[in-house]
């Protein structure tokens, strides 16, 4: 490994770890905040001192951070793979395939478990965000009065399933490519093999895989589902309410 490499694996640590600390330390204040105004409604959930309590500790590693970074831009340290085209694997592979005239029984089995393993995770990843909308649907979970109680719950109850749901997805999606690299493989070997059985392979042109589509539908629906959550659990009236609310004393008729 290059002292580049090692240098940006090092950067890359500290900024993973400063965003876990960061968020740990802001769920902690939350938490805190919560219990606090619970027992004197008076008090803030966020004060200066609960701030400085939970963030004094990150300072060292905050400040390491921007001392490796200013010392990347002073030194020119770059990565000079990022400029470099990333390899699709699954473009790749339909080159490969376009050219079989006939796929070998190891080829089709990988692509059936390819489709296996996409379905899979996204059946995981819906499951995983079933009861997510089963909690949003729920007028009961928004307080009007309780703001902060509100955001600890959907906290405590959102980010476990996203987590997992996401973690299912990273899953399906690490063993399928995988499969792709093995029935690449495979129809190398079957390039090979075809000449000599008199197969005649002509190359075919190769359409890319049409992941932009698929991902604008999937955006399109889960903002379409938030939407009717909202409408459905009152928030869309609320804020309504509040832009009025806020419009209304900016111009001086509140």
């Amino acid at each position: 490994m290059t002292k580049s490499r090692l240098y940006l694996a090092l950067q890359a640590a500290v900024c993973v770890a400063l965003v876990a600390w960061l968020s740990i330390a802001a769920v902690g204040i939350l938490q805190e905040g919560s219990a606090r105004k619970a027992e004197h409604p008076m008090e803030s959930v966020y004060t200066p001192e609960a701030i400085a309590k939970r963030f004094a500790p990150i300072a060292p590693l905050l400040f390491t951070g921007v001392g490796l970074l200013i010392a990347g831009l002073v030194l020119g340290v770059k990565d000079k793979s990022a400029e470099t085209p990333v390899k699709d694997a699954e473009l790749l592979r339909d080159q490969l395939v376009s050219r079989v005239a006939q796929p070998s029984a190891v080829m089709v089995a990988e692509r059936q478990k390819q489709n296996r393993l996409r379905w899979t995770g996204w059946g995981l990843f819906a499951l995983c965000m079933a009861p997510v909308f089963v909690y949003l649907l729920n007028p009961a979970h928004f307080p009007e009065n309780d703001l902060e109680g509100m955001l600890d719950a959907l906290l405590r109850v959102l980010l476990p399933w996203t987590l997992v749901g996401l973690g299912a997805l990273t899953v399906t999606s690490a063993l399928q490519e995988k499969s792709v690299l093995r029935e690449t493989r495979a129809a190398l070997d079957r390039l090979k093999e075809e000449p000599s059985e008199g197969i005649a392979a002509g190359p075919k042109p190769a359409e890319p895989p049409k992941k932009t589509a698929t991902l604008q539908i999937i955006l399109i629906a889960a903002a379409g589902i938030l939407i009717m959550a909202g409408i459905l659990n009152g928030s869309a009236l609320d804020v309504l309410y509040k832009a009025i609310t806020i419009c209304t004393e900016c111009i001086g008729l509140g």
